[in-house]
């Protein structure tokens, strides 16, 4: 009898623990978006609110982009940019969409083109250097 006890205790502790892990992997994922049109909102807002933290959960996971974003933030950041127009072209790749921000920055017109790549059902802002 006492046998059995433990072997329910261990097979509810080990139901529990599977729980928790695809809890913790469902929603400890990298961030992105819904949709591409969501992604280029999100990372507007968070430019204009300085959040470092979402233009991260935003970021393509596969590129290290702290320097990118320290460098939009700075130069486009805490509302300097307002965006009044977006465009998204799609390309050959369902996984990428073009999109291009316009509006006005420090009261100058701007505009610039956003590289968005799908990853599972996320989508996330391509957040590379100029330069590469």
């Amino acid at each position: 009898m006492r046998r059995q006890r433990w072997v329910l205790v261990g097979g509810i502790f080990a139901a529990c623990a599977v729980i928790v892990t695809v809890l913790f992997l469902r929603f400890a994922a990298p961030g992105g978006a819904a949709s591409p049109e969501a992604a280029v909102a999100d990372y507007v807002t968070a430019l204009h609110d300085r959040d470092r933290g979402k233009l991260a959960d935003l970021a393509d996971p596969g590129t290290d982009s702290s320097a990118e974003i320290s460098r939009r933030l700075t130069e486009l950041g805490g509302g300097r940019l307002v965006v009044s127009d977006r465009r998204f072209d799609t390309t050959a790749s369902d996984a990428e969409v073009r999109a291009t921000i316009s509006g006005r920055l420090d009261g100058s017109p701007y505009s610039d083109v956003i590289w968005l790549r799908r990853i599972d059902d996320a989508w996330f802002v391509a957040l590379r250097s100029r330069a590469a």
